[in-house]
């Protein structure tokens, strides 16, 4: 609804006086609108979620299907491949040199990029603190709070014609590194799910 100077008006609603125009000028406040696209911002950054685009998959690797999967989350990727084995994209060994070690023996070079891996985003969580806001919105929301340590989560992606005893030997080191949880990905079997 607009905002009129009292006094007599013509049949168009303006004034009928000889100058014509408004005689007030009407002030915006722009500190409640900013104040509310500001809720709104964090609000649909809280809620927003990523599905599908978790993980990048490696072309060296042909993962195995499963009937029964369940979405992962953001985490550090360890890839083992038919030649060798990566940590966020960087090669750490050769497939052989892990088939070397002892059964129960942690690969060295795996286990110093993964603890490198998970002081990085421990610190880019302690100075943005994620943590935090994440315990906050979780308490408001009347959820429990996210695991402290879910920077510590890994997700493997083995090629499906790797031996087992090669997979136990990453999954061994993988937890001597400080891994607090371990997911494998695969591809959901269709045929089963129908």
């Amino acid at each position: 609804m607009a905002i009129y100077v009292p006094g007599r008006r013509n049949r168009h609603n303006r004034p009928l006086s000889g100058k014509g125009g408004r005689k007030i000028v009407a002030m915006l406040s722009l500190t409640a609108m900013v104040d509310m696209f500001t809720v709104l911002a964090v609000f649909l950054l809280q809620n927003y979620q990523t599905t599908g685009d978790v993980i990048e998959l490696s072309d060296e690797v042909v993962l195995p299907k499963a009937a029964k999967v369940r979405e992962l989350k953001p985490a550090t990727v360890v890839v083992i491949s038919k030649g060798k084995v990566m940590v966020d994209k960087v090669q750490v060994a050769t497939l052989e040199e892990v088939r070397q070690f002892e059964e129960v023996t942690v690969v060295p070079s795996l286990q110093a990029r993964v603890q490198d891996a998970f002081r990085v985003l421990e610190e880019k969580n302690r100075v943005a603190g994620l943590s935090q806001i994440r315990t906050a919105v979780a308490q408001g929301r009347g959820q429990e709070p996210a695991n402290p340590e879910d920077f510590r989560r890994v997700t493997v992606q083995a090629d499906k014609v790797i031996d087992a005893g090669t997979v136990k030997k990453v999954m061994y080191t993988l937890t001597e590194a400080g891994a607090s949880e371990i997911n494998f990905a695969v591809l959901r079997d269709e045929r089963t799910t129908q």
